[in-house]
């Protein structure tokens, strides 16, 4: 695989590895590591999608607990971008938040976005990593968004395996199997999401990453 431009900061994004015979290069900026897009049609909520909605979905509903500052439940619009099979859309609902929908390219029962909803926050749960170049789904994101409205991406990062002091041949996240074509650093993702007209506000944490369209002026 030849040296690649990065698709974020347009620096230079030399060969980095091979997994399972995907070459990925890595951006000398910002770090974030790609490869070309993958197939992701046979994805539809991830690698163990049960256990990990059932063991982290009421950390997920603490978040938007957290992001909605008191407003009444039921007045606050929500969309699960990338859905899945519809696990967290049905525990935000039994939480009490009656106006969440659910849009997933790949499962029929979800793969139509509705086009005149505006939502005050959107989710995306182990999404971003499936993107690549040139990201029409976070533009989607911002088309939905009410003005100040919020998305949260819940991913990992390649921050994470230097934190770990994990070898990038050996990070788990890493996995081509399951349709991971974009590994962001932290530093990659919030520009991107600049690029793209958003804000970042305060990161939950350092797999969960909250970025704001802005109001009006």
């Amino acid at each position: 695989m030849k040296d690649r431009i990065c698709p974020i900061c347009s620096n230079a994004a030399p060969f980095r590895l091979k997994k399972e015979n995907t070459d990925y290069c890595q951006c000398c900026n910002c770090k974030t590591l790609f490869s070309d897009p993958l197939e992701n049609s046979d994805m539809v909520g991830g690698e163990h999608e049960e256990g990990r909605n059932i063991q982290q979905n009421h950390l997920r509903i603490g978040r938007i607990d957290e992001m909605i500052m008191g407003a009444k439940k039921d007045t606050i619009h929500i969309l699960d971008f990338g859905c899945g099979h519809g696990m967290l859309i049905d525990d935000l609902k039994k939480s009490g938040y009656p106006n969440v929908v659910g849009y997933d390219a790949y499962n029929e029962k979800y793969n139509v976005l509705p086009e005149k909803e505006k939502y005050h926050i959107i989710t995306a749960i182990e999404v971003i990593e499936h993107t690549s170049h040139p990201f029409r789904e976070i533009d989607v994101m911002y088309r939905s968004l009410i003005p100040g409205g919020a998305v949260m991406f819940e991913t990992s990062f390649v921050d994470i395996a230097q934190q770990e002091n994990i070898e990038l041949e050996d990070f788990f996240y890493i996995a081509p199997a399951n349709g991971h074509s974009t590994i962001f650093s932290h530093h990659g993702l919030d520009l991107l999401m600049c690029l793209k007209g958003f804000i970042p506000r305060r990161h939950f944490n350092r797999h969960v990453r909250l970025y704001q369209k802005p109001y009006k002026k």
